[in-house]
């Protein structure tokens, strides 16, 4: 008996290496550290920072540099397919020390969101950004609902109810905004710092 499997909407993301001075790029996010309070957002932890939107701030040259060929990238993602613009809203630096995570989460009204990873430790433990199953989809395609699986079958990507990706220094993720993620804890002493950014359609 034949049986042909399939998949249907698949959900993309993408990723690019940018060449940037790393060691400025950290300093610059220490000193934004140290002069503006962090928020609560998706952040957990008491060794977590969020910084707030820095594109209300002047901005260090490094970061400066970095946003550039962000939203390059971006450009260039969009325009694969569709004719408009898009314009950088927000960015922010994440700071997570020991125990630093964030929750599940997606960023409403944009249509790209994405990181860019300043600083990784080498013997990293945890840390990985989750590309999440939308809530309903997660809970139909549950073991409770759907039964249990076989001993010894090898699950595809369709039947994981999240997918991880390892942080990389000078690696940028692109993702579609309502796609649901998080960040696993930082299970080391050693910070690892992010920035994260939202775009919009700009016609």
């Amino acid at each position: 008996m034949e049986i042909k499997k399939f998949y249907i909407f698949p959900k993309p993301f993408w990723n690019s290496l940018i060449e940037v001075n790393i060691s400025n790029l950290q300093k610059e996010c220490y000193e934004i550290r140290k002069n503006i309070p962090s928020k609560n957002k998706s952040n957990l932890g008491q060794n977590s920072y969020h910084s707030p939107n820095l594109c209300n701030f002047k901005n260090p040259p490094e970061i400066l540099k970095l946003m550039k060929q962000i939203t390059k990238r971006i450009q260039a993602i969009h325009q694969e397919s569709r004719r408009e613009n898009v314009r950088l809203v927000d960015f922010w630096i994440n700071i997570n020390g020991k125990g630093g995570s964030n929750v599940p989460h997606t960023h409403p009204g944009a249509k790209y969101s994405g990181v860019f990873y300043i600083k990784v430790p080498q013997e990293m433990k945890g840390g990985n950004l989750l590309f999440l199953k939308d809530y309903n989809e997660r809970f139909l395609q549950s073991e409770e609902n759907m039964g249990f699986f076989k001993q010894g079958y090898k699950f595809l990507p369709n039947d994981l109810p999240k997918i991880p990706v390892k942080p990389e220094e000078k690696l940028l993720i692109v993702f579609p905004s309502w796609l649901p993620h998080s960040v696993e804890p930082n299970d080391i002493d050693e910070e690892r710092i992010s920035l994260s950014f939202n775009y919009i359609l700009f016609r």
